[in-house]
């Protein structure tokens, strides 16, 4: 199959980073995979040594320049795919591949679930009719899919596919390997509670929650401090508040890294204070590595979460809840049992291949080719609407 992924920009986001290892792995099953951004993106992006990157070089995200080197980009690569991530990408999709006289089968992904800002509820109007022009649609949670039905997106060629994560890369073996030297290099004693949050410093994130948290745990004498990687626009925001909230010795921030393994092995459980989400891959790469994660109630966390067995969901925005399951964890024995749950739910149902397993078996149904028919008996990872 020739298949190409249309992303906004090439940036180091959830959505862009599970797009560069579902296209990586795709390849290395022999697919053509080519990865197309709409815009040249300022600063660091994601790279790839297995799989064409391209730019249409758009700096105005709704530029007629934009879709004429789009166009021009589909008629050149001729795709039997075209993937489309999130809104604005299945815009130009849409558009480009007309211009292009493609017969390309459309595929849109959706990983967004919350409209934050008025203009992404304005701009809901203008997406919503684009979907009936996609021939399959694609959700990573049940969650996220009911959410966007209720506002109209609704489509007989719906599908939930969640996202996953490589369990090889991402196991227990990485504490053995990482735990010490890295919470010796951080500056973390062996009695310290080290509760890890790996996201980017954006305000839909909410790391001022975990900042009051570990403010309230140290007031009931748990030795808590955070680990927070990431960079991003609301960083020196962040720092300023644990400053004036006396803590900020009790915060280290790690700065963005490709590989977050050993800074998640220095962890003893995870977060993430999400105001909106879909399906993160950050719960799921601690989870992964044994770390038992509490987190906001938010898209599909429920879906990853089992309340109580391996880990906590809070409500949105409810810190004294927060700080009441990370005091919960606080035990070794509760938090080891609580780690290897959460370790084996991610093994049996959010692997890697699993995913790419889920998307091969709707492509190739989309093109009607019966190589994969027994893949589309046997694997039950995909349910259609």
């Amino acid at each position: 199959m020739r298949i190409m992924f249309i992303l906004n920009a090439n940036l180091p986001g959830g959505a862009e980073i599970l797009t560069f290892q579902l296209a990586n792995t795709l390849a290395s099953d022999g697919e053509r995979c080519t990865i197309v951004s709409l815009i040249t993106a300022p600063g660091e992006t994601l790279r790839s040594d297995t799989v064409p990157v391209l730019s249409c070089n758009g700096n105005h995200l709704y530029s007629v320049g934009t879709m004429k080197s789009l166009a021009s980009t589909i008629r050149t690569h001729s795709p039997d795919i075209v993937v489309a991530v999130n809104q604005r990408p299945l815009l130009f999709a849409v558009i480009s591949k007309r211009l292009a006289r493609s017969r390309a089968k459309l595929v849109s992904v959706f990983h967004t679930s919350y409209l934050l800002k008025s203009k992404d509820r304005l701009l809901n109007l203008l997406y919503r009719p684009l979907f009936a022009r996609a021939d399959a649609l694609i959700y990573v949670s049940e969650q996220q899919r009911r959410l966007w039905e209720q506002r109209g997106y609704r489509s007989q060629r719906a599908i939930v596919i969640h996202n996953g994560i490589d369990p090889h890369r991402f196991s227990t073996s990485s504490v053995t390997q990482w735990r010490h030297r890295m919470r010796e290099e951080k500056g973390f004693a062996p009695e310290d509670y080290v509760v890890g949050m790996t996201a980017r410093f954006f305000p839909e994130k909410n790391h001022r929650q975990l900042i009051d948290a570990i403010k309230l745990l140290r007031a009931r004498k748990v030795p808590a401090k955070a680990l927070l990687v990431g960079t991003g626009p609301t960083l020196f925001q962040i720092e300023e508040y644990a400053r004036a909230l006396g803590i900020l010795e009790h915060i280290v921030f790690a700065g963005r890294h490709e590989d977050v393994r050993p800074y998640v092995s220095a962890c003893d459980v995870g977060t993430l204070c999400s105001l909106g989400e879909s399906f993160p891959l950050a719960p799921l790469e601690m989870m992964a590595i044994g770390i038992p994660v509490v987190m906001s109630n938010v898209g599909g966390a429920a879906e990853m979460i089992c309340q109580g067995e391996n880990g906590f969901l809070f409500p949105v925005g409810d810190t004294e809840a927060m700080v009441g399951y990370l005091e919960a964890l606080f035990e070794p024995g509760r938090r080891k049992a609580f780690g290897d749950a959460a370790c084996k739910l991610v093994a049996e149902r959010f692997a890697m291949e699993r995913m790419v397993d889920g998307y091969k078996r709707l492509f190739y149904r989309l093109l009607s080719d019966p190589r994969h028919d027994d893949l589309i008996e046997a694997r039950k990872v995909a349910v259609w609407r």
